[in-house]
């Protein structure tokens, strides 16, 4: 289903407009115009005959009549017209045109002025979603207004359509909604379902109103009805309120708001709230309200509340707000679909801010606003960054999540020194640490950290490059609890420690002009490199431990590794004779292994390190590998292995595979293919594979077709011990039905 906030309802609009009267007199071509008043659009009228009735006050035309008046057009074999009480009357293969809409009828009475009237045997069609609204006697009760005691409604063009819904008292509202009862959705010539009452949307425009119902029904939940009302609160902001009613939990509301200031500030804000008529006592009889990789819940009343948002501040800077909190550790396991669960929130974040959420079996959920800017060769950024530990609030346990509020980083990017043939780097931050409870080596306190490098990149030779470098890094602690292992106190601590290293590298290049379909030039380059990394020994158990920056372990690392990067160009023509040249990354493989010089110096076992091996292989829109794996040379065995792969069509036939392997971590296999079977009909169907449990993590499976004016989807799934069947039927204009 499409995202709420972009579905659209069904488009009618029809405008009546006053005439501009264009008359031509059998067989020759004669305009008479009619009398005007200021303010007033002139009419025209052509036919074949056209007379005027002193004692009726009205013109009468006939055959091959046309009525134009601004953007409107009336076409009939016979018209009557009132120049003085704006009456029209209209017989004969009539077609009214407004805009882009029209009505064709048998006849038409309509009242220009007040824009009220009838209509017989008449098809009212609204061309932006392709959508008709026909019936034998239809009533014109206002401009945008139409009632009819028998009718039909559908998206679906010609005599015979798909589907059609015909219903007794019809109302209809542009911009509004139209109700309807004794409503008979029809398959063809055959009813398929009854309703006593519908309302439906007749919106052209984003405007507030109803949308389409979520129906569905599981063991955990009951039978569950989801309503999303919008709300169009102005140009720039809107809502959506939703009313999640579960049999067997109770009422679960929801609200989201949305605003967009200007291209670069917006935001989203979305709550949940349930009061929950089910807890999970430990007893069978409430398993299915518990989850076994969480504790016991013992809350009634749940909440998630989330929030994204983008901000352009002044002198160039930009901000990001990400809020995340939940009530449990078992709400986002248990809400992961419908409107707001947390399928559907992670994909709208992803593709409207470019920023996801944790996984949903995280109990430790990150918060953080960043404020920042970045310079050619400079960024500065500061952060505030709080993880909510939902076991340790839930459970009632001391929190020593350790938070950061706030810190500071300003990085240089690797530039040259003036005009010399030194560059530098710098990256330096200051950080604020807080945790809620302490213990006496989990404190709060602050750090600061500077590490500045020097590199001096050196041609030796024809061929080689050489680039040897130093840094310096000095750090700062402040602490009020801390006591280290020898029973010192300080407030304060500081680090002074060095690293170097050097990397020496060539490259090799080779152009090939196979000059086909494929490329007109490929361009290989192998990159090989050899790099060595030394860090000293620097004792720092007496010093706080934060996070891996305040205990950097000694190094004496020669690494070698073999890059291939080979690069495709393509030039065509533009269809107005313009050369155009595309590149392609067409693939990337690189291969590398490290040697650790103070494993061999302290008579360590296998100093070697694996071998690893990434890649990417994409040569056209049709075929894409990516693979990455480590083998050890010493048990001449995979430690990991994780393959993935792509094949596609124009047809839109797809197949994915993926296969993940983590030596005595774990082994899977997921793939999944989508066929276009036909034009009109497709299907899909995937699995993944716990391999190392020997299980089935989940299967779906599922179809669908699609036709001009209604699309068919059904879906199958079971995952967990638990099946669940969808079956969704979209009537294009009017929203989809189903259930599941």
């Amino acid at each position: 289903m499409l995202r709420l906030l972009k579905q659209k309802s069904l488009p009618f609009f029809i405008i009546l407009a006053c005439f501009y009267l264009f008359i031509s007199i059998d067989g020759v071509a004669t305009a008479i115009d009619l009398p005007e008043t200021p303010k007033e659009i002139a009419w025209h009228i052509s036919a074949r005959t056209v007379t005027f009735d002193r004692k009726r006050n009205l013109y009468v035309a006939r055959n091959d009549v046309i009525v134009t008046g601004g953007k409107t057009r009336l076409e009939a074999d016979y018209v009557e017209f009132s120049n003085k009480t704006k009456d029209a009357f209209a017989r004969g293969n009539v077609l009214f045109i407004s805009g882009e809409d029209s009505i064709t009828c048998h006849a038409m009475d309509i009242n220009l002025a007040t824009q009220t009237g009838s209509i017989t045997k008449g098809i009212i069609f609204i061309q932006k979603n392709n959508f008709y609204i026909s019936g034998e006697h239809i009533k014109k009760t206002g401009k945008f207004s139409y009632s009819a005691d028998i009718g039909s409604i559908t998206s679906c063009s010609g005599e015979s359509p798909d589907w059609k819904i015909s219903a007794e008292n019809i109302k209809v509202t542009i911009e509004g909604y139209g109700v309807a009862n004794n409503a008979v959705l029809w398959a063809k010539k055959i009813p398929a379902l009854y309703t006593p009452f519908l309302v439906f949307p007749v919106q052209t425009k984003r405007q507030t109103g109803l949308l389409v119902p979520r129906i569905t029904s599981s063991n955990r939940k009951g039978f569950e009805y989801e309503q999303p009302l919008f709300l169009a609160l102005s140009r720039n902001t809107d809502a959506t309120i939703y009313a999640d009613y579960m049999s067997d939990r109770g009422t679960k509301i929801g609200a989201e708001y949305r605003y967009v200031v200007d291209n670069k500030t917006k935001g989203s804000i979305f709550l949940d709230f349930l009061e929950d008529d089910k807890t999970d006592d430990g007893t069978d009889k409430t398993k299915n309200y518990s989850f076994s990789t969480t504790p016991q819940r013992t809350n009634s009343d749940r909440f998630w509340f989330r929030m994204k948002h983008h901000q352009d501040l002044p002198n160039g800077f930009t901000a990001r707000l990400d809020l995340d909190i939940a009530s449990d550790e078992d709400y986002l396991q248990e809400f992961k679909d419908g409107f707001t669960g947390y399928n559907e929130t992670r994909e709208y974040f992803e593709k409207e801010f470019g920023r996801s959420l944790d996984e949903y079996d995280d109990t430790t959920r990150k918060n953080a606003l960043t404020i920042y800017k970045s310079w050619s060769g400079y960024s500065l950024t500061f952060d505030a960054v709080f993880y909510d530990d939902i076991h340790a609030r839930r459970q009632d346990m001391d929190d020593t999540t350790l938070q950061t509020l706030p810190g500071i980083q300003f990085d240089a990017f690797k530039q040259p020194i003036g005009p010399s043939k030194f560059f530098y780097s710098l990256d330096s931050e200051y950080m604020s640490f807080y945790r809620k409870d302490t213990t006496a080596t989990l404190v709060t306190g602050q750090r600061a950290d500077i590490y500045p490098k020097i590199y001096l990149p050196v041609k030796l030779g024809r061929f080689f490059n050489f680039e040897p470098f130093v840094g310096i890094r000095q750090t700062v602690w402040h602490t009020n609890d801390f006591t280290d292992i020898n029973g010192n106190s300080d407030n304060f601590r500081t680090r002074l420690m060095y690293d170097t290293g050097a990397q020496l590298s060539t490259k090799l290049n080779k152009l090939f002009t196979p000059n086909n379909g494929f490329a007109d030039k490929i361009h290989h380059e192998i990159i090989p490199q050899l790099e060595y990394a030394f860090t000293p020994n620097t004792g720092q158990d007496d010093l706080p431990s934060f996070d891996s920056m305040d205990r950097i372990e000694e190094k004496n690392l020669l690494t070698w590794s073999l890059t291939n990067n080979f690069t495709a160009k393509k030039s065509s023509l533009s269809p107005k004779g313009k050369e155009i040249t595309t590149y392609r990354e067409i693939a990337y493989i690189k291969l590398y292994q490290s040697y650790d010089i103070k494993k061999y110096q302290d008579d360590e076992p296998r100093p070697f390190s694996d071998i690893t091996l990434d890649t990417e292989f994409d040569p056209c829109d049709f075929i894409r590998l990516d693979m990455d794996l480590s083998w050890s040379p010493y048990d001449s065995h995979f430690k990991t292995l994780n393959i993935g792969n792509t094949l596609k069509d124009n047809r839109g036939d797809r197949l994915r595979t993926e296969y993940r392997y983590e030596s005595s971590v774990s082994e899977s296999l997921y793939s999944r293919i989508d066929a276009g079977l036909t034009d009109e009909l497709s299907a899909y169907c995937s699995i993944e594979k716990n391999l190392g449990e020997n299980k089935t993590v989940e299967t779906q499976a599922g179809a669908s077709i699609k036709k001009s004016c209604w699309t068919l989807n059904l879906y199958f799934s079971e995952s967990n011990n638990e099946q669940s069947f969808t079956f969704l039927i979209n009537l294009h204009g009017i929203g989809e039905l189903g259930t599941k």
